[in-house]
């Protein structure tokens, strides 16, 4: 299978973020997690296109240091935006 021409690993190299916000904090039945819920602008490198995409970060904290932390994104808006067709 051909790679595609851009990979999410190395974001940064692709994607300048300029800013983020809306953030809403969740509570889960765990009191040691937490969920985030964020927006962030910011155009692709390669192209000027905008980028805006929204997230969800799930964080474990545990004696008052962050432990795990995995994000979710909408993969289509990212990829849109990469092909340069946000």
């Amino acid at each position: 299978m051909p790679r595609a021409k851009y990979q999410f690993s190395g974001y940064g190299d692709v994607i300048k973020l300029h800013s983020a916000g809306g953030l809403i904090v969740h509570r889960s039945q765990d009191n040691r997690v937490v969920i985030l819920e964020y927006d962030v602008h910011g155009k692709i490198l390669s192209t000027g296109v905008p980028y805006n995409n929204r997230l969800i970060s799930v964080v474990t904290i545990e004696k008052r240091k962050i432990v795990h932390w995995r994000d979710y994104m909408d993969s289509l808006a990212a990829w849109m935006a990469l092909r340069g067709t946000s």
